[in-house]
C-alpha cells in the first residue's frame, strides 16, 4: 500500500456541544507484537449516543468493502433527498396554514 489515510470530520456545527463525527482510516501497521504488517481499514460514524464501525472483512476483500461503501453512499444520498423534499413540503404546508 502506497499511502495511509486517516481523517476525522466533526459533523455538528462548530459551537455545538454534541459530538457527531466520522472517522476514516486506511493504514498498514505492525500487529502481533510487531511481527508482520497488516492493512487496517475502517469507517466509524458516531454521535452522542452511539457509534458504528464498518471495517473490512478479510474473507471478502477490498472490492466487496468498496461496494458496501457505495451502497451506503447511495442510501445516505437518497435519505437526505427524501428529508429535503419533506422539509420543503412542510414549509409549503405551513405557508398554506397561515
Amino acid at each position: 500500500m502506497a499511502t495511509n489515510y486517516n481523517n476525522r470530520v466533526w459533523l455538528n456545527v462548530y459551537d455545538s456541544h454534541y459530538t457527531g463525527s466520522i472517522v476514516c482510516v486506511d493504514k498498514t501497521d505492525l500487529i502481533n507484537r510487531g511481527h508482520h504488517l497488516e492493512r487496517y481499514t475502517f469507517m466509524e460514524i458516531s454521535d452522542c449516543h452511539g457509534k458504528i464501525r464498518i471495517h473490512t472483512d478479510p474473507n471478502f476483500g477490498m472490492e466487496a468493502y468498496i461496494e458496501k461503501l457505495k451502497r451506503m453512499e447511495h442510501e445516505i444520498r437518497a435519505f437526505r433527498e427524501h428529508l429535503e423534499r419533506e422539509e420543503a413540503n412542510e414549509s409549503v404546508r405551513n405557508t398554506w396554514l397561515r
